[in-house]
């Protein structure tokens, strides 16, 4: 049998003709009015098309429409099949959406989603013909005159398609919800029940949304709560002037105010949804769907599972996987709720009976856990328990929470921190799709933090492994470093997901970071926080690696609207009122002059005779461009800069690199792959981009090979130089390829990498001395931003700056010649790097019995002339002649005991030497010695400028305090 087409056009014309009358009545019927207002006549007749071709409503299939340009999306699916939407929202969790509506049809049978994805150009056309419309909002008094301004801005923020289908009411509450989310970034919710008949809204807005994910979370947690979705709409709206990006999602629900309210529904609802923008599921969003766990215990549970593959990753890291710590926690439910019950036991703010409760929910989990026959699994309940139990603070109680964040006592890595001073404080943060840990070894401390962004799954989990080592080794570092200054060593370092947000990340961990050092002068933490440090805790901080700007301003103002004592001083590097270590070059400052002093000790004079140089880190970096800029202002064309090299290439000229050229990369903040190619002087000369495996390759290994006098590593990642390949520092004669190292960056060779160059006779400078004047520079920025306000600050910053300048200079020569006396006085047989570090601990040793000293002691500094005398000279001199009062009264008291401790012993180090300040730590009364060091030492200051001579007033004001000091003590 032959089909003639002639034959069968007819009956399916008939065919669809006849289901054409059937559904399209229906479809009218049963679409909400405002689906016909939002989308065009030609839209509608596609969807309906698409209904009649695919039988939706009889076949259970899933239709999807998807327009020429690739932006618009529309699926159509059974209103009943929730899995079916999930699906959808699944495929589209990675699209950058700038609009969605969504309809369930009023008898229940399907459900119409239209998604807009972002366009390259706006269609600017359509916002011009809006001014008439516009102007009708202000002649109906909907926004009120005095508001124009701001309603023409938001407006501008609009996209095309929100400003075709104005309605009034819609555009006057989105324009009021976002007045008054400005400058926050807290998550909008309101729930207002029944707005219409037996149907409720619920409106969730936000400022700089995560855009992976965020609308298929919020419907699982509506699915979650039994809640329908009768319509949902979403719409996004772009500040460019702030580059900020708001949404607003207004979801009708069929529901009444009764069956919102029910069983603590509401209170539920609101906890899950105001951490939509902080928090994403993973394998153990399997509690809230299967055992009804809110979001915020499946976050605790994912912070604690994270927790136990950081401990237990150091007992065995292929036993125990992220994958696999998960599973053992979804295959043991009850043991896992009990886990939960136990925390709450011991942190919910509303419980009366803690200790009572505590015992009995450790006991029933011990019972549990002794019958457990998966040692792999019990171990993991067991380093949970562990990390609950050495918890001292949690942020978890609290509302509108941006991550989580845990002050944990130190001991619980003490059997991983072998031959090592156990850190003095470590607090461990978790949420969207990032870990941190925030590691200090003093009381009072400063670090910066570092934000370690990764490119793939791979890439993560490999630095997974290293994160809590990473900042315990940088803090480590950052406590020698920190020798000259009042605040210990801390590091904060944020480890990103792929699929991480780099400001939620930093805002999220500051926040939660605030949450648990907020105090007043009657407690020590938040009413909300049960407590077990029961103390204050100073910590300041300070931009490293991926930290901009905008991050520095923003954790400042925040900690000012959280209460923070001294916001100010809560971040060093502040763009406006602060020392910016870029702009003023301070870490490349101590570096030259850590490098002057050694070529001078290998017998180059770097004013007179001609010397090399290669670096790492690139012009547009903050201590390679500053010390390119350093050494070409200083030492001119005795400098020969051989090679340099960045994440994007690296350059080599052995007739040395054109300064000229170096200088407008560094002006332009450009990387080595900008420098001028004609600018190359010599045949050998190369420049390589690293834009392919032969390039990395180059680029990886050009500071091994080029041979030069002196090599400054500023920048790289940690362990470049390691074990495995330090022998490539090595020319084929198995020499050295430079004379010496200044490390600029930290860790940059690992230690046993560091003693193998040495043994090989390379001149090492420890990163803990060769670039503490960064340290030094946020210190005093630290001590301004606990004296004055912002407007105080700059009124006097250019001269404070310029005496800070002249401070870090002059510490770091101290320094430098204090270690290279030392190496010599040690016949050159004892590592420099051993030496800094002996340097380094003999100085923290000795300001930290000074400091707990003169506490015990002296107690109150008012009334001491000779220590007040001390805490001014530290200060520089402008500070002092303008707010002599304010350093002495407003200052917390324990920052002026520690700022004594450091500069005294400091001090007496530098001056006196090694030898000289382990025998005064001996003394019996090192008090009463000190004190008379102390006026001694004014003595000499006064018969110092009575003498001509200025070699014998060296030699007195070296040696004078000293000799008068012991003569009178020791009769």
């Amino acid at each position: 049998m032959t089909l003639e087409v002639s034959a069968l056009t007819p009956q399916i014309k008939e065919i669809l003709g006849s289901m054409a009358e059937e559904i399209s009545p229906w479809f009218f019927a049963n679409m909400h009015p405002y689906y016909f207002r939002f989308h065009p006549e030609e839209e509608i007749k596609k969807h309906i098309l698409a209904i009649i071709s695919g039988r939706l409503t009889t076949d259970k299939g899933i239709i999807s429409l998807e327009s020429p340009c690739g932006t618009r999306f529309t699926f159509i699916t059974p209103g009943e099949n929730k899995s079916a939407l999930i699906k959808i929202l699944e495929d589209f969790k990675e699209k950058k959406i700038q609009t969605v509506r969504m309809y369930t049809s009023l008898d229940g049978s399907i459900c119409l989603s239209t998604f807009q994805t972002y366009k390259q150009v706006e269609d600017l056309e359509i916002k011009e013909e809006l001014n008439l419309e516009l102007d009708n909002f202000f002649k109906e008094k909907i926004i009120k005159p005095e508001e124009k301004e701001e309603f023409s801005s938001f407006i501008s923020c609009a996209n095309s398609e929100y400003l075709t289908r104005l309605e009034r009411g819609r555009v006057a509450r989105h324009f009021k919800i976002l007045k008054s989310l400005r400058g926050k970034e807290e998550v909008y919710l309101n729930i207002e029940p029944e707005v219409y008949a037996e149907e409720s809204r619920i409106t969730i807005a936000m400022n700089n949304p995560p855009s992976y994910g965020l609308l298929l979370e919020i419907i699982k947690i509506f699915f979650r709560h039994t809640l329908n979705i009768n319509r949902l709409y979403l719409d996004t709206f772009y500040n460019r002037e702030k580059d900020i990006t708001s949404l607003i999602i207004s979801c009708y629900l069929k529901c009444t105010a009764k069956e919102l309210e029910k069983d603590s529904c509401l209170l539920n609802l609101q906890e899950d949804l105001s951490l939509v923008k902080w928090f994403f599921p993973d394998e153990l969003e399997w509690f809230a769907q299967e055992k009804n766990f809110s979001v915020k215990k499946v976050f605790l549970l994912q912070a604690s599972s994270e927790f136990a593959h950081q401990y237990l990753l150091k007992i065995d890291p292929y036993a125990y996987t992220q994958a696999r710590i998960k599973a053992k926690l979804i295959a043991y439910p009850e043991i896992t709720e009990e886990l939960v019950d136990y925390f709450y036991a011991r942190f919910s703010p509303q419980e009366e009976s803690r200790e009572d409760l505590m015992a009995v929910r450790e006991l029933n989990l011990k019972k549990s856990l002794a019958e457990l026959t998966d040692e792999i699994a019990k171990n993991v309940f067991e380093s949970i328990l562990l990390f609950y139990k050495n918890i001292l603070r949690t942020n978890y109680f609290f509302e509108n929470l941006f991550g989580l964040s845990f002050r944990l006592d130190p001991k619980v890595f003490a059997s991983f921190i072998k031959d090592e001073e156990i850190p003095f404080g470590i607090y461990y943060f978790y949420g969207r799709f990032f870990i941190g840990f925030h590691i200090r070894y003093r009381d009072m401390a400063r670090g910066g933090v570092r934000v370690v962004r990764t490119k793939n799954l791979e890439h993560y989990k490999m630095e997974l492994h290293r994160v809590f080592d990473e900042a315990r080794g940088l803090a480590l570092a950052q406590q020698y470093k920190n020798k000259d200054i009042p605040e210990g060593g801390s590091k904060a370092v944020i480890l990103l997901h792929p699929l991480g947000d780099i400001d939620l990340a930093v805002k999220a961990m500051a926040d939660s970071l605030l949450d648990l050092i907020v105090s007043s002068k009657d407690s020590p933490c938040k009413e909300n926080i049960v407590d077990y440090l029961k103390r204050h805790e100073l910590i300041y901080l300070g931009p490293d690696e991926n930290i901009s700007p905008k991050h520095i301003n923003w954790i400042v103002q925040r900690a000012r609207e959280k209460g923070y004592s001294w916001p100010q001083a809560i971040m060093s590097s502040k763009p406006v009122a602060g020392i910016n270590h870029k702009q003023y070059g301070v870490t490349s400052l101590g570096v030259v002059v850590y490098m002057e002093e050694v070529l001078k000790f290998l017998g180059l004079n770097p004013y007179e005779q001609e010397f090399s140089v290669k670096l790492t880190g690139g012009p547009a970096g903050d201590v390679a461009g500053n010390a390119l800029k350093l050494i070409i202002q200083k030492y001119g064309s005795k400098a020969r800069i051989l090679s340099l090299s960045d994440g994007h290439g690296c350059l080599y000229d052995p007739s040395g690199l054109d300064h000229e050229e170096l200088l407008r990369l560094v002006k332009e903040e450009k990387p080595t792959s900008e420098f001028s190619p004609a600018r190359l002087k010599s045949k050998e000369a190369f420049l390589v981009k690293a834009d392919t495996p032969e390039g990395v390759k180059i680029r990886n290994e050009l500071h091994n090979k080029v041979v030069a006098d002196v090599f400054l590593p500023c920048g790289g990642r940690p362990d470049t130089i390691n074990l495995k390949n330090w022998a490539k520092f090595l020319t084929p004669e198995g020499k050295p390829s430079a004379q010496a190292i200044i490390e600029g960056a930290n860790l940059f060779i690992s230690p046993e990498a560091r003693e193998k160059l040495q043994e090989k006779g390379v001149l090492i400078i420890h990163g803990s001395s060769a670039n503490k004047a960064g340290v030094i520079s946020s210190s005093y920025e630290i001590l301004a931003g606990l004296i004055l306000n912002e407007q105080e600050f700059l009124e006097l910053k250019e001269e404070y700056i310029k005496e800070v300048l002249e401070i870090l200079e002059k510490r770091a020569r101290d320094e430098a010649r204090l270690l290279l006396w030392e190496y010599k006085l040690r016949s050159k047989k004892e590592f420099l790097t051993k030496i800094s570090l002996e340097v380094s601990r003999e100085i923290n040793e000795l300001s930290d019995i000074i400091s707990s000293l003169l506490t015990e002691k002296v107690g109150d500094l008012s009334a001491d002339d000779l220590l007040q005398e001390q805490v001014l000279e530290y200060c520089p001199f402008v500070l002092v002649s303008r707010y002599k009062k304010r350093i002495l009264a407003d200052t917390p008291a324990r920052y002026r005991f520690s700022l004594l401790g450091s500069y005294l012993a400091s001090k007496l180090v530098y001056k006196e030497g090694l030898f000289w300040a382990k025998r005064i730590k001996e003394l019996e009364d090192l008090y009463g010695f000190l004190r008379l060091y102390l006026q001694k030492n004014k003595k000499i200051k006064n018969y110092v400028q009575e003498l001509a001579n200025p070699e014998v007033r060296e030699i007195v004001e070296q040696m004078g305090s000293n000799y008068l000091a012991l003569k009178e003590f020791l009769h």
